[in-house]
């Protein structure tokens, strides 16, 4: 049937073709064919980018949030008597819509720019909770559906209670009441999800949590500034992932953890008071621990959590090394010289700079995780010429730190031969005592006049 088009081609037909476009950008340009299918074509090709939480991201644009954008031009009644606001009402606002009519212009570019968010949080998810060998997610569709679903419901808790609404000054003269009254109205948002979908939203704040604690100091004042991070919301803590630091996203708040002391009432137990009010309410017999995995309510299987290090029995699951995970280790190259070639700046400086050319500092890349050693693992696992001994250490397996460690060592110096060789580089003749030579340290001639990369044939190998 070609009701609505003078194509060869029959609406239905062009209606599932239309459905396929994976971006906004080629559905606009076959747009221009017939836009009666306008409507319908772009809220499947929203699912295309989005998953089946298209409702939940679209309740993150649309929700009447206020504009606090423009600090000189922001209404400071209205910010500072945010909690006066109805809890019911803030709860119950722009339900999630599940069959939207009409997706605007706008809301297309930001539901694309929160799903590159949503995806990538979701890899670091599936490396660390998954399987630590794929860089990439390996979620089930229903698992990817439950992290994605929860991970937007908190991106939309988190614009609705921002960190950055207040300063230190506007909450110290928050009325008695206001921190209890605040916490009421997370409790009545988070209140409006079944107690299944809760605890999945518990799962992903911990894995969120878990980010954030590996760059938080245990003695780090204020013990919440957890707390206070995750109130930034999830961005902030894909940056956190990547920069290894908070530091340099502290600006988002209203002011710097480091102004205060004390706990920041306001934001202790910015997830956990609410959903353990929502439990008490609801009897949940069992509510989730505070070290409850990240794992849990979200993945129906795990990858590897019981594996031991290939080369040794020692016990490890996603502490061990992969070139999954490899990237996220930073060692300094230095100390993977063999002996005293560490010690002797003529060789341990040229190795450090080829390294450290390896490692892109150059060059400026989309993703902040390309700076990072794992070119040159790599490069060291492909070395040819390594002895019979390494047989079977491939880069393909899981190490513990202490093998993976004295892999590197007894081999990086190889690299390092093979790389200055490539380079043009004629070796000398062997010194006799190798990578042990005492000579080498202090006297720069015989450092550069003898080949040290090389094992001893005299002294102690």
């Amino acid at each position: 049937m070609r009701a609505l088009t003078a194509l060869p081609i029959d609406d239905d037909v062009l209606d599932r073709i239309f459905t396929f476009c994976p971006t906004f950008s080629t559905l606009q340009s076959l747009m221009l064919t017939s836009k009666a299918f306008y409507n319908s074509i772009t809220r499947a090709v929203a699912y295309n980018i989005v998953g089946p939480a298209l409702p939940q991201a679209l309740r993150v644009l649309r929700y009447p949030y206020g504009d606090d954008s423009q600090e000189d031009e922001r209404d400071e009644s209205k910010s500072r008597k945010y909690h006066e606001e109805d809890a019911h009402t803030m709860a119950t606002t722009c339900p999630e819509d599940h069959d939207p009519s009409v997706i605007a212009a706008r809301e297309k570019m930001d539901l694309q720019q929160d799903a590159k968010l949503v995806q990538k949080l979701e890899d670091i998810y599936s490396l660390t909770c998954k399987d630590r060998t794929s860089k990439t997610s390996v979620l089930t569709s229903d698992e990817s559906w439950r992290f994605r679903r929860a991970m937007y419901r908190i991106m939309f808790y988190c614009k609705l209670f921002p960190g950055s609404r207040y300063s230190l000054e506007d909450i110290d003269e928050l009325p008695p009441d206001a921190v209890k009254k605040i916490q009421h109205q997370r409790t009545a948002v988070l209140r409006e999800y079944p107690t299944d979908e809760l605890l999945q939203i518990y799962g992903v704040v911990r894995f969120m949590r878990d980010v954030l604690e590996e760059v938080c100091d245990e003695d780090f004042s204020p013990s919440n500034a957890v707390d206070v991070l995750l109130t930034l919301g999830p961005e902030i803590v894909l940056r956190v992932w990547q920069d290894r630091s908070y530091e340099s996203h502290e600006d988002n708040l209203g002011f710097s953890l480091f102004d205060s002391d004390d706990d920041i009432p306001l934001y202790q137990g910015y997830f956990s008071v609410p959903l353990q009010n929502i439990w008490t309410a609801r009897k949940v017999t069992t509510p989730p621990k505070d070290d409850e995995p990240a794992t849990k309510y979200i993945l129906d299987t795990i990858v590897g959590a019981n594996d031991t290090c290939s080369q040794c029995p020692t016990p490890g699951g996603f502490k061990l090394i992969t070139a999954g995970n490899w990237h996220r280790r930073e060692f300094s190259p230095t100390q993977f010289l063999k002996n005293r070639l560490r010690q002797t700046m003529w060789i341990s400086s040229p190795f450090l700079e080829a390294v450290n050319k390896m490692r892109r500092y150059e060059h400026e890349y989309e993703d902040p995780e390309e700076d990072s050693l794992a070119r040159w693992y790599l490069a060291v696992f492909d070395t040819p010429g390594k002895p019979s001994e390494w047989d079977g250490w491939t880069k393909d397996k899981s190490y513990c730190d202490k093998c993976f460690v004295r892999y590197l060592v007894e081999n990086a110096w190889r690299w390092w031969y093979a790389e200055r060789v490539r380079d043009g580089w004629n070796p000398p003749e062997n010194c006799w005592y190798g990578y042990n030579c005492k000579t080498m340290t202090h006297r720069q001639a015989h450092a550069e006049g003898k080949n040290h990369l090389c094992v001893p044939t005299r002294g102690d190998p």
